[in-house]
């Protein structure tokens, strides 16, 4: 299924390795934004690495999960011809789909959400068992086996 792009893909890995890493060292129960904005990093950083593995420039984006979609989409409409199995593109799809989960959270980890006259901080915002999820989608994307 990879291309070229050998180089570009591991350091998006080495990259996304390092935000796990962040991951890990985050106290949850205290620290919910943080550790959802460095799932969501993470995440991107993973979907850059395999936009990069499938021979494309990762774009800056805060949303690749939508590049590999059209990527995927490309390549059924025969528009871009890829060595892609049926089994690859059902796992860039299940890739794409979780992905988006942390993507759409877009600036609450950082900036909270605002009601009004107030902001709800990301520590406020998130429930420990909502991150442990966010969490779980990433770990389930990086165990999609490609």
């Amino acid at each position: 299924m990879f291309m070229d792009n050998i180089e570009l893909t591991g350091s998006w890995l080495k990259l996304a390795i390092e935000e796990w890493k962040l991951i890990e060292q985050i106290d949850i129960s205290t620290n919910r934004g943080s550790a959802v904005y460095h799932a969501q990093q993470f995440v991107e950083k993973l979907c850059k690495a395999i936009i990069a593995a499938l021979g494309f420039e990762p774009p800056k984006t805060h949303a690749p999960s939508w590049v590999i979609d059209s990527i995927i989409s490309d390549h059924k409409l025969g528009i871009i011809n890829l060595n892609l199995s049926k089994q690859d593109i059902y796992r860039l799809e299940q890739i794409s789909s979780l992905a988006k989960t942390l993507e759409d959270e877009r600036t609450r980890p950082r900036y909270g959400v605002r009601h009004g006259n107030i902001i709800v901080s990301p520590n406020e915002y998130y429930s420990t068992d909502t991150v442990k999820l966010l969490l779980q989608d990433a770990v389930n994307i990086s165990e999609i086996d490609l």
